[in-house]
Parts: C-alpha cells; sequence; structure tokens
C-alpha cells in the first residue's frame, strides 16, 4: 500500500461507516464519545499513524448531530525517492518527492453530519473536509434508509458526491479528481436468526485518477531507460453487487458470510468472499474475527514493462491483477457495575482493540519495491463513552 493507496483505504473506511452507522439501523444514535488510535505497516516500507475521534449528541428522540476529526500520518519510502521524469508529459521543477521535513504525509479531515427520524425512517447527512500539502477533498453523503412489512423489510439508499483536488509536490500542476456513487439496499429478516442484506453501488469517476509520485520505465535496453509520468483514461465506471448474510447460531455466537462482485470500464473484475464469527464470551467481554480473500484482473492498459510510449500507462499496483488475504481480530471490553471488569469502574465506558494481518501477491514485481508479495499489519485502540 504506497501513500495513495493510504488514502484511499482510509476515504473509503469513512464513507463505509457514515453508510453503515446511519442507514443500517433504524434507531437514532445514542450520545456517544469515540477516541481511536489505529496503525498500518508494510514490507514496502509505509506506515500509517491515524487517531480519530468522534462526537455524538442526541438532541431529541428524532434528532442527533455528530462531528469528526481524523488526522492520518503517513510514511512512504516511495515518496522520498528520485523521480526526475524524461518524458515530455510531465513539468517537474523538482526532483525530490514527499513532503519538505518528516512525515511525508500528514492529513487532516473534519466532518459533521446530522441524523434525523423521518416517519418510521431514519435520514442523514454527512460532509467532511480533508487537507493534506499536496491533495485536498471535500465529501457530502446523504442516505436514507426505511422499513416495511412490519421492519422485516428494511429499504436503504445513499449518494455521495466528492470534490478533489491533487497537487503533488513534485509537479507544477493543480488537477480535479470528482467522484459520485449511489447505492442501494435491501436487508430482510428471514426467521428469528437469519438476516440477509442485498446492495448494489454505482460509481463514476472523472479527472486525474493517478498517484502524482509513480514514475514508468520505458526499457530502452540492457542498460538504459527512461522514465514518464503514467496516464490513465480520465474517466471510470465502476460496478459492484454484494450479498451478506448473518445466522445466528447459539443466543451469543454469530456467523456472517458475504460475497461481492466488482467490474468497472477499466476491465478490472473482482470477486470477494469473507466470513465473520462474532462471540459473547461475557457479558463484558465480546470479539469478532473476520477473514476475506479478495482476487482481480488487471485493466486493460496494464503491463508489467513498456517498452515504448503508449497512450495510456501505468504501474499502479491495484490496477494489476493478483489476489489478498486479509484476517482481522477484534476485542470489546464493556464497563459494569455488576461484574467485575480490570481498567473500567463505569459502565458507561468500553475499551475497543483489533489486531489484522494482510497479504497481497500481484502477478509481476511492484514498480518502487520491486517485490510481489505485500505483508501489512494494522493495529488499532480506543475508549468508547457514552454519556
Amino acid at each position: 500500500m504506497d501513500k495513495e493507496n493510504s488514502a484511499f483505504f482510509l476515504k473509503a473506511v469513512t464513507f463505509i461507516l457514515l453508510i453503515y452507522s446511519s442507514c443500517y439501523s433504524q434507531d437514532i444514535p445514542e450520545n456517544e464519545l469515540d477516541v481511536r488510535i489505529n496503525s498500518y505497516f508494510d514490507n514496502f516500507r509505509v506506515n500509517v499513524i491515524y487517531p480519530q475521534v468522534s462526537i455524538t449528541k442526541k438532541l431529541s428522540d428524532n434528532t442527533s448531530i455528530s462531528g469528526r476529526y481524523l488526522s492520518d500520518i503517513i510514511s512512504s519510502a516511495s515518496m522520498k525517492a528520485n523521480f526526475q521524469v524524461d518524458g515530455i508529459t510531465s513539468a517537474t521543477t523538482r526532483k525530490q518527492g514527499g513532503a519538505d521535513n518528516t512525515p511525508d504525509e500528514w492529513r487532516n479531515e473534519f466532518g459533521a453530519g446530522i441524523t434525523q427520524k423521518v416517519f418510521d425512517g431514519i435520514l442523514s447527512l454527512n460532509s467532511s473536509y480533508s487537507i493534506e500539502h499536496d491533495y485536498s477533498s471535500k465529501t457530502i453523503v446523504s442516505a436514507l434508509s426505511y422499513p416495511f412489512a412490519k421492519k422485516n423489510t428494511v429499504l436503504q439508499f445513499s449518494f455521495l458526491k466528492s470534490f478533489d483536488k491533487v497537487f503533488p509536490q513534485i509537479r507544477t500542476w493543480v488537477r480535479d479528481r470528482n467522484t459520485t456513487t449511489f447505492n442501494a439496499g435491501l436487508t430482510q429478516i428471514l426467521s428469528n436468526n437469519i438476516i440477509t442484506q442485498f446492495d448494489g453501488t454505482y460509481t463514476t469517476v472523472s479527472g486525474y485518477q493517478l498517484d502524482g509520485y509513480q514514475v514508468v520505465r520505458i526499457i530502452e535496453n540492457s542498460n538504459t531507460y527512461r522514465t514518464y509520468e503514467p496516464v490513465n483514461p480520465d474517466f471510470r465506471i465502476r460496478r459492484a453487487f454484494g450479498i451478506r448474510t448473518n445466522v445466528g447460531v447459539t443466543r451469543d455466537f454469530s456467523l456472517q458470510l458475504g460475497y461481492r462482485y466488482y467490474w468497472d470500464s477499466w476491465d478490472v473484475n473482482s470477486n470477494t468472499i469473507s466470513a465473520k464469527l462474532a462471540n459473547n464470551f461475557s457479558p463484558v467481554v465480546s470479539g469478532t474475527f473476520e477473514y476475506r480473500h479478495y482476487w482481480q484482473t488487471r485493466a486493460f492498459f496494464f503491463k508489467p514493462i513498456y517498452i515504448q510510449p503508449e497512450q495510456y500507462m501505468s504501474v499502479d499496483s491495484k490496477l494489476n491483477s493478483g489476489y489478498s488475504d486479509e484476517a482481522v481480530f477484534s476485542l470489546v471490553l464493556k464497563g459494569s457495575k455488576i461484574y467485575d471488569v480490570p481498567f473500567i469502574s463505569s459502565d458507561k465506558l468500553s475499551l475497543t482493540g483489533s489486531f489484522g494481518f494482510y497479504r497481497r501477491y500481484t502477478d509481476s514485481s511492484d514498480w518502487f519495491s520491486n517485490l510481489q508479495v505485500l505483508y501489512a499489519y494494522t493495529l488499532s485502540a480506543g475508549i468508547r463513552y457514552n454519556f
């Protein structure tokens, strides 16, 4: 995961959390303060630390408001390398990438939202603004969920619009990237212990869709090569369809199975299968274990080696064919006045933590690290206070 992958990952996680928290619950969020410190480390020499804090205030039985702050600090070896470009596609005044000092990237994100009960449904509106030394983003998300059939069926709809600006430090230009996403879902209670959810997503992305710190090497002979700035199409349509089923095996143990199919206008097709186990070990301790396997085809213009300049050229690993595996274990320790809980004396407090391992294999070596296998570790620790 390079610098651009990290930013994409964090933005995707933020979007998913907004949609799930506001759309898939039929209750107005309660008063809560949530503080977490998250981290990511991989063998491509990318390190990310991103603390975040969010607060929700219930104004009435029908309305609540929320605020969020996130700061991710990224150190990336590829941003410190020499990126002199020989090709005429670039106008470069500096040979060194990254920030002027350590860390190489420091992003700050601010968000606010409101959730309103409309008859039996829930309507939410969230917005965020993030800024860093070479990238800015403005995002708005609206979501509506509405129950039917005695609340056994719930329809969900959401809309996202993002306006981004890209201005890498090693380039002299500023370019736009705009994203629009529509999502529709159906949640159905099939029995007392089985719930199934279907969802579909349609996304359009226009503008600059590259990492400004990457270069394409054109091999001239065994000893020399020229470097060019990558070129991607400036428009992309992304579609996905997924299904998840949650089965309550026992009173304290549940199993969730999922499948997701993705396809886009760049000929990237992918499949994701997942399984999640959740268990209440005691009235104060609960945990989950989730495993995901993912595999995809490569974009129509991606090549492991370019021997001459072409209309489209990319070295982005996200556009290469390959597969990945991810396993995440999470724990929640709730405070209690009845049970003796270490470190927590209030039933309004709870501690959260998770550990994850991620492995990705691509069918050709990464442009910078020259490795085909990426290993990454994720750690998270937090505290939640209900007031």
